[in-house]
């Protein structure tokens, strides 16, 4: 009878084994490597710096400048990240590319964790960015710099916050999906179609508990938490947890 053994543990260079911080720095250097990554890294920035240019106030009240950038992330910047975040996973599900990475960390949990540290700083650095240059450039223009300096500076925060852990539902959503079509249309469903649902459901069946939850989808704790209530972090910071721990589910019971 042949003895079988059991595959060997992927070990480092300096015969150490591979730990989270190297699937960290694996998934760092394919995010950095990948052309697409540079097009959402330029597009998020664009929007925002675009919306404030063609913005047609007239330096009215303190928070003119602030309008811009919620209604900027709210109805498009957001849904640049979640198509991100998503692509991170479905685009090496979808060219089995994942298996090279599953060779390397065999551990998917691990991998899955490095991918949302990776991709949950990386959006929110881009996002407090982006929003710093947008709001910015509308302060600006509208001569309201001095006044909204600190309460710009606190929304770019918040945005940046808002968009890293977004990314992170995304990220989550896409490993269950496992194709870039589903789960951006998962996405859209989350952000703009259930908050409306449930809003109407609460309505019709006269149910104040969905109308509640509906302000806990991520799209209304998002707007809430770049309009000053931080403690929508911990609203976002749940979806975020509850998607991974669904992607590492998911990844662990299926083949790559």
């Amino acid at each position: 009878m042949t003895a079988t053994t059991a595959p060997a543990r992927p070990v480092r260079q300096d015969h150490r084994p591979l730990g989270l911080r190297d699937a960290v720095a694996a998934e760092r250097i394919k995010l950095l490597t990948v052309r697409s990554t540079w097009w959402f890294a330029g597009g998020l920035p664009a929007l925002l710096l675009l919306m404030a240019v063609l913005d047609g106030g007239d330096g009215g009240p303190a928070s003119r400048s602030l309008t811009v950038g919620l209604t900027a992330v709210s109805y498009f910047g957001q849904y640049i990240v979640a198509a991100f975040g998503l692509l991170v996973i479905t685009s090496e599900l979808a060219t089995r590319s994942i298996t090279i990475t599953f060779a390397a960390t065999p551990f998917r949990g691990r991998v899955m964790v490095a991918k949302a540290v990776v991709t949950g700083i990386a959006s929110l650095a881009l996002g407090a960015a982006a929003a710093a240059l947008g709001i910015g450039t509308a302060a600006a223009r509208h001569g309201e710099l001095p006044r909204v300096l600190g309460d710009a500076a606190e929304q770019a925060a918040a945005t940046g916050v808002y968009l890293g852990l977004l990314a992170v539902v995304s990220l989550g959503v896409g490993a269950l999906a496992r194709r870039s079509a589903g789960a951006l249309t998962c996405m859209v469903l989350l952000l703009l179609v259930a908050p409306e649902v449930l809003h109407l459901a609460a309505e019709r069946f006269n149910t104040p508990f969905l109308d509640t939850f509906a302000g806990w989808t991520p799209a209304p704790a998002g707007w809430q938490l770049m309009s000053g209530h931080w403690e929508y972090v911990l609203v976002l910071l749940a979806w975020a947890v509850a998607a991974v721990v669904a992607g590492i589910g998911v990844l662990r019971s299926r083949d790559a």
